[in-house]
């Protein structure tokens, strides 16, 4: 089954920028560098660095969340990615809620002009391919399916704690994280 998943996904590969709506359906997709860019060991041109799963809506969990300016509290993707590129974009954490007391180092984001300047970056250097879960298969084996996908694929940005283990970059990108967290902190004493 992962290997439909993968052909579906690699089929309807697209810049990130020309991905308008997706189905308001169950899915899995993945995010790959364009042939253009390069992240280093976090992937070289063409490289699928994220696989994820919209367990309710493709639309909602991809193009207004991953996919959109100040959305990075809510998306582990944009913040794995903003941490890799926070030199590169002068990007600067800041906790998600603003108001709230308590700095949820853990869900930053970015000041907006750094969320914007990541989401122009992911325009122009992501492609995104998805895969429809129809007929519905039940939440359990969908989740089994995507970490089949995601061990199947390899992607660099995986933290997922089912498949993170088969990540040999997954404590490097943790230690990129750890930075924009302290940085969350430090504002915020």
């Amino acid at each position: 089954m992962e290997e439909k998943v993968i052909y579906a996904i690699l089929s309807s590969k697209a810049l990130v920028s020309e991905v308008g709506y997706l189905p308001a359906k169950q899915g899995i997709y993945a995010c790959f560098l364009n042939s253009q860019k390069d992240l280093g060991k976090f992937g070289k041109n063409g490289d699928v660095i994220y696989v994820g799963l919209a367990e309710k809506n493709l639309n909602c969990r991809d193009i207004k969340n991953h996919l959109t300016s100040g959305r990075t509290g809510s998306s582990s993707f944009r913040r794995s990615l903003g941490a890799i590129l926070k030199v590169e974009l002068g990007l600067t954490a800041v906790k998600r809620d603003l108001n709230g007391s308590k700095p949820r180092a853990d869900k930053y984001k970015f000041i907006d002009e750094g969320e914007e300047r990541l989401t122009q970056w992911m325009n122009k250097n992501l492609k995104f391919g998805y895969w429809v879960n129809e007929p519905s298969l039940p939440k359990f084996e969908l989740r089994s399916l995507e970490a089949k996908v995601i061990l199947a694929m390899n992607p660099k940005l995986d933290l997922d704690r089912r498949t993170r283990s088969q990540n040999p970059l997954a404590s490097q990108l943790d230690a990129l994280r750890a930075i924009c967290r302290e940085e969350v902190k430090i504002k915020f004493k």
